[in-house]
């Protein structure tokens, strides 16, 4: 039976630029690229800043200082031929190491058609997931 999963996401800047990093993601079968923020689901009993903390390292092995929450949303979408339901939870971050903002690409280490890219967020030829996020955005001030 399906279910809704929960879900955290990082809003990490690339200081200078406000380039974010986001996983670059191609859905099989369809081979249709998106973006959206590093992160993962939520384990039960984790609260959303320690799954930012430990999906960041399992997936790119980048330590993260996770900040505030910038809001909730509801993301209903289909991929792989799937409906899908998230609660998401969105949150500011930084990386722990100024170097590692500097590459531009990293691989997913744990995802083999997903990987690590920085993004500007006005970019338009890439969406950007869940539906929602850019107001989150704004309201940031960013």
């Amino acid at each position: 039976m399906p279910r809704v999963r929960a879900l955290a996401l990082a809003v990490i800047r690339r200081p200078g630029t406000g380039q974010l990093f986001v996983d670059e993601m191609v859905e099989p079968g369809t081979g249709r690229r998106f973006h959206r923020p590093a992160g993962g689901g939520i384990e039960f009993g984790e609260h959303a800043a320690q799954t930012l903390e430990r999906e960041l390292l399992e997936e790119y092995a980048l330590a993260i200082t996770v900040g505030r929450q910038l809001g909730a949303l509801e993301s209903h979408f289909t991929y792989a031929g799937r409906a899908g339901h998230e609660i998401v939870l969105v949150h500011e971050a930084r990386l722990t190491d100024p170097a590692d903002y500097e590459p531009e690409r990293r691989p997913c280490l744990d995802q083999s058609h997903v990987c690590g890219v920085w993004r500007s967020p006005e970019e338009q030829t890439i969406p950007l997931y869940p539906a929602g996020l850019a107001g989150l955005l704004e309201v940031d001030g960013h």
